[in-house]
């Protein structure tokens, strides 16, 4: 019914749908759909690409359409035509050199396709499996030891991946008595788990990032920092991850926060904002350098 609505001569929609413009990205249609997922994987913002986000997908949006334009025009249409088809069959009145050499370079041609996607999903992985080996690091020691509660004068850190991913660098540097972060946690889960730490360090600093996981809910950051409001010292980090909570949920942290006087908020969004070297191929994980600044901001803060 939808398709009859929109091309019958009578309806009013006809006219719209037959324009130029609708017959342009008409035409076009399936090149937009192979070049959309290609273009919009390599050119992320705040990970690949640096910018204002509007300027970025606008950019992003025109090279799909021209590139959609270019396989129209050269691989589409000829193909439509038989060309190429029509190329392969005259090969046979070729003379062996020329076949020889045409073979060689169709040959050639597929394999330099094939060394290149390989070399990119070899570089993907290996990223891929840096960033599993920096996390899985933090977590083998996830189950914290008992003798570190000994001494609940040390830092008491929580949080995400992000957290454990900073851990070994934040411990080589300052005594930390409590750690408890998981990959993937949310307000909810880092709420119930400080209501259960936060009895056997009482003493301690408390250090922990909020925002990465999804989008928070204001009375939950509030319950979050009821619980941790009478620690000696209280740092937050917000949070820089290309995500569409990403703005909203800063501006919840810093509302919250300045509620709170033993509170100081490292502005992580803003520190990081245009320096991809920071971050992993995700954009949410720290480089090795990203960790350095992450563990130095921290320690720039605490009250000695």
């Amino acid at each position: 019914m939808v398709i009859i609505s929109l091309v019958h001569p009578a309806s009013r929609f006809a006219p719209i749908i037959s324009s130029a413009p609708f017959r342009w990205v008409g035409q076009r249609s399936y090149g937009i759909y192979i070049w959309h997922w290609v273009i919009f994987q390599v050119t992320r913002p705040s990970v690949d690409l640096t910018g204002e986000t509007w300027a970025l997908y606008l950019a992003r949006v025109l090279l799909v359409l021209a590139l959609a334009d270019i396989s129209l025009r050269w691989v589409e249409i000829p193909f439509r035509q038989g060309v190429v088809q029509n190329w392969f069959r005259g090969m046979k009145y070729r003379s062996a050199k020329v076949k020889l050499r045409q073979q060689i370079s169709i040959v050639a041609s597929v394999i330099v396709v094939l060394a290149i996607t390989s070399s990119i999903s070899i570089q993907a992985i290996n990223k891929g499996e840096q960033i599993a080996t920096d996390i899985a690091q933090g977590a083998d020691d996830q189950n914290f030891e008992q003798k570190d509660l000994a001494d609940t004068t040390g830092l008491w850190v929580t949080g995400d991946s992000v957290i454990l991913g900073i851990r070994s660098k934040l411990e080589s540097k300052e005594h930390v008595s409590l750690v408890n972060a998981r990959v993937g946690r949310q307000a909810p889960e880092l709420l119930a788990a400080v209501r259960v730490d936060q009895v056997a360090v009482p003493e301690s600093p408390v250090i922990f990032n909020l925002g990465n996981n999804n989008a928070l809910s204001e009375q939950t950051v509030i319950d979050i920092f009821e619980v941790v409001k009478n620690q000696p010292q209280i740092i937050v980090v917000n949070t820089a991850v290309p995500r569409p909570w990403r703005e909203q949920n800063n501006l919840i942290i810093s509302k919250v926060s300045s509620l709170y006087s033993k509170v100081t908020l490292i502005n992580w969004d803003r520190i990081s904002k245009d320096r991809p070297e920071l971050f992993a191929p995700d954009g949410i994980h720290l480089s090795p350098l990203g960790s350095d600044v992450y563990v130095d901001l921290v320690l720039s803060a605490l009250i000695k």
